[in-house]
């Protein structure tokens, strides 16, 4: 068997033939998620080119190739090139626009034009409606396939009006809201056409249709596609090529790698890994492009390639740290940085793991110490708390690339002065991106809890917790809470009373589950409450001193918490500042 593999640029892709998309081959099943992530991708991409992934083709007959794997792409590039085609025909460009389409259709060797990439299951619609030139919209039937391409051509042609506004203004349809000039919106309209054109894939070429599909199967054994992480490995093992007939270091080294992760639920956890050892120590950049990157890193030096696995290695032990604290082995010592751990995880955030990554390393060479990666942990926890689990800010990519610029310098720190700075910086650039008070105080009072409404669970018992935890506030926590339950003080079963007031804060505490479920029970909130007083529960700082306990006390006391909770989870970031 011949393999051919190597990656491609779009333009290079486009220029070798025609692509059939056999009626066999699953239909086009992208939805908005998937067209928006590949745009959002291209957009914020600032290089020349990066990697999305591979494509498995197999050669019927000069020019022609059969596509085994990766259909989706090409499609999705087809509509976004005959989008950008449109937006050139609108601004008048027709030499643009014809530019464009000579990588949507171009005349074979009989002198006939035929579309570049053919998917027989959407023929005629995708040929009539999306690929065409000017051309007549001929009637065809519109099934599921058809529908889903209406979608992400409409969802990308969307995006573009909102990138260049005249386009928009040129249908109608938002007037002169915004201004833009015409040789701007051309320029841009370039800039755009030469991203995608640039945009790279790993372009494996078979003899056979029977070969194809042999490779097909091997790659996708399990239903996935060719990942990063298998690009990266196979580029370094390349390099690195055994000089002993029993061991192979590069290979063991690699799986060692791979092994640290055995215990995370997560089968993307190694391209995770590559990406955020990336951002924390070498530049920013996005998933699609990392095997670009780590390529022209490495180029012909084989000493790169030795260096870059040995620092894979050593940095996945910390990360599986990170990945999975509670399975970890942590000295009495470190269990704040556990915790710590453990809270981001139940956040759902990974924006800032390369930042953590470079910090326990940082901690391991003794750059920095215990106390240090402590405070600044800490504060990651109360910043995110306040920027993603209460106010559910989006970043659009400025955490991400503001936290690889402190992470690579605090890794190219030598010695504590250096990192000192490295801290410093991330102090300005959470305290630049901190909710305000107003923003935490809004979003803060409107969450509930209640048996069927759970989804800000993790959220509210993390606030409870921390006006109980007052004395070693800002240290993480300093007990046990993973046997502590939420108690309605007004229960659940309660019919008088409105079901966002019983599942609002203020009507919940936190206790032990042996008190929850044996002494309080359904008793009513004034009863519960001197139950906790009998048990020594800081019924103070929980606000609940209290003659009456109804439906506007709730409200007062969901008030004093959300503004107590800002108060507590700003501190560590501005201390005495402000």
């Amino acid at each position: 068997m011949k393999i051919d593999a190597d990656d491609k640029a779009v333009q290079d892709i486009f220029s070798l033939g025609y692509f059939k998309i056999p009626r066999f081959q699953r239909p086009y099943s992208w939805g908005e998620d998937e067209v928006n992530s590949f745009w959002s991708d291209i957009i914020n991409e600032s290089g020349d080119s990066y990697f999305i992934g591979s494509m498995v083709v197999y050669q019927t007959k000069r020019p022609y190739f059969g596509i085994v794997d990766g259909q989706q792409r090409l499609t999705t590039i087809t509509l976004l090139l005959s989008v950008i085609r449109n937006g050139f025909i609108s601004l008048g460009e027709e030499n643009l626009a014809k530019g464009v389409h000579m990588y949507i259709e171009k005349a074979n060797i009989d002198n006939d034009e035929e579309f570049i990439v053919s998917p027989e299951t959407s023929f005629p619609y995708f040929q009539t409606h999306i690929q065409s030139y000017n051309g007549l919209r001929a009637k065809s039937d519109v099934g599921t396939e058809e529908k889903k391409l209406e979608f992400a051509f409409e969802l990308l042609n969307q995006n573009l009006m909102s990138l260049i506004p005249e386009l928009e203004s040129s249908n109608n349809i938002q007037g002169n809201l915004f201004s833009c000039d015409s040789s701007d919106s051309v320029r841009i309209l370039k800039d755009l056409r030469d991203k995608v054109l640039s945009l790279k894939l790993v372009f494996i070429q078979l003899d056979s249709e029977e070969d194809a599909y042999l490779i097909f199967e091997t790659l996708n054994a399990r239903g996935l596609d060719l990942t990063t992480s298998d690009l990266i490995k196979n580029l370094i093992l390349k390099k690195l090529k055994r000089k002993n007939s029993v061991l192979d270091d590069a290979k063991e080294s690699w799986n060692s790698l791979v092994k640290q992760f055995n215990g995370v639920n997560d089968k993307n956890i190694t391209d995770s890994f590559l990406l955020h050892f990336w951002l924390s120590k070498y530049s920013y950049i996005t998933d699609r492009r990392l095997f670009s990157a780590v390529k022209e890193y490495i180029g012909d030096s084989d000493a790169k390639a030795r260096l870059l696995i040995e620092e894979l290695l050593d940095s996945s032990v910390p990360y599986s740290r990170i990945v999975n604290p509670a399975d970890a082995k942590w000295s009495r010592e470190e269990y704040l940085i556990r915790d710590s751990l453990m809270l981001l995880k139940s956040f759902k955030v990974k924006q800032q793991s390369a930042m953590a990554l470079s910090l326990l390393r940082a901690k391991d060479a003794n750059i920095i110490t215990l106390k240090v990666l402590k405070s600044v942990m800490h504060k990651l926890v109360c910043f995110h708390y306040a920027f993603n689990t209460i106010t559910s800010q989006r970043s659009s990519g400025s955490i991400s690339s503001n936290y690889s610029k402190i992470a690579i310098q605090l890794s190219q720190a030598q010695n504590n002065d250096e990192a000192q700075r490295a801290i410093h910086e991330l102090d300005i650039f959470l305290r630049s991106k901190f909710p305000s008070e107003n923003e935490f105080v809004v979003k803060f009072i409107s969450m509930e809890y209640l048996n069927k409404k759970t989804k800000h669970k993790p959220a509210i018992a993390h606030a409870l917790r921390l006006i109980v935890d007052l004395p070693s506030n800002g240290n993480g926590l300093s007990v046990d809470y993973h046997n502590l339950t939420i108690e309605h003080l007004i229960p659940q079963s309660t019919r008088n009373v409105d079901s966002t007031v019983i599942g609002s804060v203020g009507n919940l505490v936190l206790v032990d589950s042996k008190t929850n479920t044996e002494e309080l029970k359904n008793s009513d909130p004034m009863n519960k409450i001197e139950i906790l007083k009998g048990k020594g529960f800081p019924v103070g700082c929980n606000f609940l001193e209290t003659d009456c306990f109804d439906e506007s006390f709730v409200v007062e006391r969901t008030n004093k918490i959300a503004n107590r909770v800002y108060a507590l989870v700003r501190k560590p970031i501005f201390g005495g500042i402000g």
